[in-house]
């Protein structure tokens, strides 16, 4: 009797731990942890160096000067997956960022379902334009606009713009 509570005991742990485990959901990969850092820490009045010191962890940055335009490329590689990140600096915004692209190549389907349901918790349910492209959502959120677009297979490109929230107020 003792053996078969046991028994019991341990394989309700088990299922216990397991069913905890799953609760927490996927692990993000080294993409996502970018993608949620550029997130979570983009301000629009932020300057060129602002951006330098706050994604200081952030290797092989580049900066190009275009038609009076700035923009830092920040290229990673982690697990097989690249990150590309462009922040914009306008010279007519007096330095400061006002776009922030990110491509993520060779991106799996349980981290794009896990991008979206946070973005969908933190943002609410993607609204829809007109003019929108097949395979792309928008959000609008306080500072801006959010993008996410399928631009080819397993390739995401999640655009923050903040010229748009402020044309359409």
């Amino acid at each position: 009797m003792t053996t078969l509570l046991l028994s019991i005991g341990i394989v309700i742990a088990f299922a216990i731990m397991f069913w905890l485990d799953k609760k927490q959901g996927p692990e993000p990969t080294p993409a996502l942890v970018h993608l949620f850092d550029v997130l979570r820490n983009l301000r629009w009045d932020m300057s060129q160096e602002d951006i330098k010191r706050t994604f200081a962890k952030f290797k092989h940055a580049s900066a190009k000067r275009l038609n009076k335009k700035t923009t830092l490329i920040y290229k990673e590689s982690s697990l097989g997956q690249e990150i590309h990140t462009t922040f914009s600096f306008p010279s007519d915004n007096e330095g400061s960022a006002n776009k922030c692209e990110i491509r993520l190549s060779r991106v799996n389907e349980k981290d794009i379902d896990l991008l979206f349901s946070t973005v969908c918790k933190q943002y609410g349910q993607p609204t829809q334009g007109g003019q929108d492209k097949e395979g792309e959502v928008k959000w609008a959120y306080a500072s801006g606009i959010l993008t996410l677009e399928n631009t080819a297979p397993e390739e995401y490109l999640l655009t923050l713009t903040e010229e748009d929230n402020k044309a359409s107020t």
